[in-house]
């Protein structure tokens, strides 16, 4: 069996053709997952990207599979990491170095987005330099909830992120313009110990002076919770992803889901911040505000009811 050949950060450095979006996909572990979540990326209605996958110590049948969806799309770039510090964040500020796009996104492994989800943050960072977006969690009983909201245009909002132990949105849901992250004084790197690895990136936004920073209320993304899925078999987490990311494909699942998500979105932020989107972007807010009005006047009482996977 030959050894696996491993990138090096100065290969990863070298200078990529440009796009208007890098998207970062990490990932350390067996591939059953993977395929969901690149099939969602390619799937984007905004379709300037690179895909990169970032293996960081993954076994031989991830770094495999990801080169088989390489060879059907060039968009994809495989970098084949030894296992790094913590998460392998150095890794990610490597393959940084070599991206010549506009914007930068990252998704998850056990993620999926809605097919609109690079397209809203594009449309975002077009007057801001950092967009979070809402996390959507989905739970193993068919529930799903937004465990946390704030807003970045706030002061107090990143306040609370710089001197609280306290976050409310991941890399999946967040996205920034790659100027704004090459004034960083540190790009992505391993963070202490006793501190998530996004909030110790997101401080560093925080801390730079002068960015502009926005909290999108469109629902685009799903996360699969590790609270609730990591005790399951990883074949089991991947026929339940299966079953939603085949409902996320069409038009009318899309639909159920985001209406539904809607629901419990509205109910987390109140209606102060749900009118208030009204004015940032007319459609979210109209959408929000019914969903809020459903919500309070016969709909769920904060959390919404997905069919079982």
């Amino acid at each position: 069996m030959m050894m696996e050949t491993h990138t090096t950060p100065a290969a990863a450095a070298l200078p990529r053709a440009p796009r208007r979006f890098t998207v970062l996909l990490p990932v350390l572990r067996p591939p059953a997952l993977m395929p969901f979540a690149i099939q969602s990326v390619l799937a984007q209605t905004e379709m300037d990207f690179e895909l990169c996958i970032i293996c960081d110590g993954a076994p031989a049948e991830t770094v495999a599979a990801a080169r088989r969806a390489a060879r059907h799309d060039p968009r994809i770039q495989v970098f084949p990491f030894p296992k790094g510090e913590r998460h392998g964040e150095a890794w990610r500020a490597a393959v940084l170095d070599g991206s010549r796009s506009d914007h930068v996104a990252q998704l998850g492994d056990d993620d999926l987005w809605l097919p609109n989800h690079l397209e809203r943050l594009a449309a975002g960072l077009r007057q801001r330099d950092f967009v979070s977006m809402p996390q959507i969690r989905v739970h193993r009983d068919g529930q799903y909830s937004v465990p946390a909201f704030g807003d970045l245009a706030e002061p107090r909002t990143r306040n609370r992120m710089l001197y609280n132990r306290w976050n409310f949105f991941g890399p999946t849901e967040a996205g920034y313009r790659m100027d704004a992250y090459r004034r960083l004084v540190v790009g992505w790197s391993p963070a202490p110990e006793d501190l998530p690895s996004d909030l110790f990136m997101w401080r560093k936004f925080l801390a730079t002076p002068g960015l502009r920073y926005r909290t999108a209320t469109a629902v685009t993304s799903l996360k699969f919770g590790a609270q609730d899925w990591d005790a399951l078999p990883l074949e089991d987490r991947a026929a339940a992803i299966g079953v939603m990311a085949d409902r996320l494909r069409t038009a009318a699942g899309r639909r159920e889901f985001t209406s539904r998500a809607r629901k419990v979105l509205a109910s987390r932020i109140g209606g102060r911040r749900v009118f208030r989107s009204l004015t940032e972007h007319p459609v979210d807010g109209l959408l929000l505000s019914r969903a809020l009005i459903e919500t309070r006047f016969g709909g769920d009482p904060g959390r919404g009811r997905l069919p079982r996977c």
